[in-house]
């Protein structure tokens, strides 16, 4: 049996408690200087007693208690094993740096808090943190210059105004149409652009969103639940063909559980699930700001598919409040190369959920 240091492990600290940390596991213990310098020493594959024999001083015994707690908390992966395979895929096939992956797997499956819970923490936090202004003006500036007044009822900003997130739905169908064009605006495919590379990267395909580098990291699953034609199930949308493919008719995750606990997500018409595959990105860019690159871009493609269930008289509310494990079960997702960032509800709306006694419109002058 040989033993080696996990390939995602960080040092934080609590006050003057080093916290080691393996964050592909998200296993985290009070460390000591004597720990860190063992998994120092582990960094290739080594009988234990090897590694025993670097410490003449300690107990064998000890030591040995002390390498069986680390391999249990999954800061040493014992060669040959299902830990051992996962270290060596992240390291072969994560090629950001350590930062971009503490992030990626350490934002995984935080904890939420329900409704009634929300409400209570915004009360706490009204009555004890002085609040944080939403905007800012330009009224210390030397000089300002007024804007023409926007055309707020033209065709473009009519529509953009219509956009609302409103989280209860009629018991309405939603038309099969109005799906292809929230996903087509999102993610269709329209038209491929020459680069003159040789190879695969010659030709890169064209959407209506920007996509950086033109590597389109983002697929389309759809969460079917009340849609005209198309039976309750998880479809994945081909953005070069248009079409749906059924992946599952029997979902093992509600959209409940899968957006912990939005219990308002069961009357939508359907989930618009936005899965990045990272790899599409690392393939051309080695430094970790394209991480943040893929996530901006799911903003992009959200705000288009927002704005064509506008247009059908829908609402389509964004959520990033997600589980990561239902997304896995759900979808059959890669859980180092792929991740569930963004979704949609997409829905027909109550037309007496948003209160227009609520909403005060502004036009600048």
């Amino acid at each position: 049996m040989r033993l080696r240091r996990a390939r995602t492990l960080v040092v934080t600290f609590v006050g003057s408690t080093p916290i080691l940390q393996n964050f592909l596991t998200r296993r985290a213990v009070p460390s000591d200087s004597f720990t860190i310098d063992l998994l120092s020493n582990a960094g290739a594959w080594a009988e234990p007693e090897a590694l025993c024999a670097l410490y003449p001083g300690v107990n064998p015994s000890v030591l040995m208690g002390q390498l069986q707690f680390l391999v249990e908390q999954s800061f040493l992966v014992v060669e040959h094993t299902q830990a051992a395979s996962f270290d060596a895929q992240y390291e072969t096939s994560w090629a950001w740096e350590a930062t971009a992956g503490l992030y990626h797997f350490g934002m995984k499956d935080p904890p939420y808090l329900n409704p009634t819970q929300a409400v209570s923490w915004m009360e706490h936090r009204a009555a004890s943190t002085p609040p944080v202004a939403l905007f800012s003006t330009n009224e210390s500036c030397a000089e300002v210059k007024k804007l023409p007044k926007p055309d707020i009822a033209g065709p473009l900003f009519s529509l953009l105004n219509r956009r609302r997130s409103i989280r209860s739905f009629l018991p309405a169908c939603t038309s099969l149409e109005a799906l292809r064009d929230c996903l087509f605006a999102g993610l269709g495919i329209t038209g491929f652009l020459d680069t003159h590379f040789s190879g695969s990267a010659r030709y890169i395909p064209m959407k209506m969103t920007p996509s950086g580098g033109g590597r389109n990291p983002y697929e389309a699953f759809v969460y079917v639940l009340h849609v005209e034609g198309l039976p309750r199930g998880i479809y994945h949308y081909s953005a070069l063909e248009n079409s749906l493919g059924l992946v599952a008719d029997t979902p093992k995750v509600s959209p409940t559980e899968l957006l912990v606990g939005q219990y308002w997500a069961e009357d939508a018409g359907a989930l618009i699930l936005l899965v990045a595959n990272f790899e599409r990105s690392m393939w051309k860019y080695q430094h970790p700001t394209a991480y943040r690159v893929v996530l901006i871009e799911a903003g992009h493609i959200g705000q288009n598919i927002a704005l064509a269930a506008a247009s059908h008289g829908l609402t389509a509310i964004p959520t990033a409040a997600i589980s990561d494990t239902a997304a896995q079960l759900l979808l059959g997702l890669d859980w180092i190369k792929q991740s569930l960032v963004y979704c949609l509800l997409v829905g027909v709306p109550r037309p007496d959920a948003f209160e227009v006694q609520d909403f005060t419109p502004h036009v600048p002058a």
